[in-house]
């Protein structure tokens, strides 16, 4: 798995209008206003699936598709949740980008 991820402890109003008109989540709106931190995973198609599950089974986060230009083109994954639930599904993800190797 080759994954390149990146974490946004805030995310500024632009940078979520920017994602919510990419992202396929309903609720997208109401849980920015409940958790602070995300996270931006971008990878083939295999290993952003795979890093969503390894993600949602680690802590409490929300994960959703964020898409490219073609709507049929997955572009990368965002996982949502408070600072700490964040920071310990990356860390998880991390440790099973490393460990495919």
């Amino acid at each position: 798995m080759a994954v390149k991820i990146r974490i946004m402890k805030t995310v500024s109003p632009g940078t979520k209008e920017i994602i919510g008109r990419r992202a396929r989540k309903d609720n997208l709106e109401e849980l920015f206003r409940q958790n602070a931190a995300l996270a931006l995973v971008q990878g083939s198609v295999c290993d952003m699936i795979f890093a969503s599950d390894v993600a949602q089974k680690a802590s409490d986060v929300e994960v959703f598709e964020i898409m490219g230009s073609c709507p049929q083109h997955m572009t990368c994954l965002g996982i949502l949740g408070d600072v700490a639930a964040v920071e310990a599904a990356v860390q998880k993800v991390k440790a099973a980008d490393s460990d495919s190797e």
